[in-house]
């Protein structure tokens, strides 16, 4: 083993080789430490019954939390709420992403500072975001619950954050608002690509705005519009922190999403070996997000 790190003995082709090993060993190691390790034990402990507090306590029960997972009604509104809020944010944000994209395909100062502005939501903590739609929404003092009074939305004031009616609701439109940036930055981009010869001509052979968009935009952004969809139900499937910070999945479950599911029986109910076996599900149904995009990319 001396003699095979002795780099004063080897010639230029095994330093290279050992030069290589030891870069990418750091890597390596780091990716067991914060991943595969995780990942296996996490695996391992979704076949046990294991309390947070009492792991050394853990019992082998095979796929006892399976079924108990397949059993409990909690996981199935979860997976309902899931697939209905991400499904709904990403069709309003792709709407309304598309819109804006199209409406700031043009040169000049002005389309590129609207851009910029829009741009925020994406980019601000959803922390903050929660709490800014929490002094909004007040059920004392809040403008918006003024607004939608004013408006006959509703009668009298009410906690929107508690109202079985309204936080669902509440949780799909301000996401879509966090959502469409992203949409139309990508959009926007995909616009920008489109030769402008071909755009010529169809101006020239008195192509309308509809004819355009069905026959040059749409085909041009399909690819886009694939990628992004199949993104942002990944995002989704992972968001977290405005839902907790605003109805912490209330109220009576109706914001509660996998994720919040997961939070909540890992540490309120500090049932780990149902955690664990909730996370191998939802790592499956991401897995399956992931093969999609990756033969999406492909045809890009």
């Amino acid at each position: 083993m001396t003699n095979i790190l002795n780099f004063s003995s080897m010639n230029l082709e095994q330093r290279k080789k050992w030069f290589g090993v030891l870069l990418v060993t750091p890597g390596l190691v780091w990716i067991f430490a914060i991943v595969i390790y995780p990942l296996g034990y996490g695996i391992l402990l979704s076949f046990y019954k294991a309390h947070l507090l009492k792991l050394r306590k853990a019992k082998f029960t095979g796929f006892g939390n399976y079924e108990k997972l397949f059993a409990d009604d909690y996981f199935w509104n979860a997976v309902s709420n899931t697939i209905f809020m991400t499904g709904l944010w990403t069709i309003f944000g792709a709407v309304v992403g598309l819109m804006m994209a199209l409406a700031l395909n043009r040169e000049g100062r002005s389309s590129r500072v609207i851009g910029a502005v829009l741009v925020l939501p994406w980019i601000m903590p959803g922390v903050c975001i929660a709490y800014m739609c929490i002094y909004l929404f007040d059920e004392r003092m809040g403008v918006m619950v003024e607004l939608m009074m004013m408006f006959g939305i509703i009668e009298n004031k009410i906690n929107v954050f508690n109202d079985p009616s309204f936080a669902p609701w509440f949780i799909i439109i301000v996401t879509s608002w966090l959502a469409f940036p992203f949409f139309m930055t990508m959009f926007l981009a995909g616009l920008k690509s489109i030769p402008k010869p071909i755009e010529e001509a169809a101006m020239i052979d008195g192509a309308g705005g509809i004819a355009k968009f069905r026959y040059i935009i749409l085909p041009y952004l399909k690819n886009i519009i694939v990628i992004t969809t199949i993104l942002s139900m990944v995002w989704g499937f992972n968001f977290f922190d405005l839902i907790y910070a605003t109805t912490e999945g209330g109220p009576f479950s109706q914001t509660e999403t996998l994720v919040i599911l997961a939070q909540r029986m890992a540490f309120k109910v500090l049932d780990l070996g149902y955690t664990s076996a909730l996370g191998v599900i939802w790592l499956l149904i991401l897995m399956i997000f992931s093969v999609v995009y990756i033969k999406a990319m492909k045809v890009v």
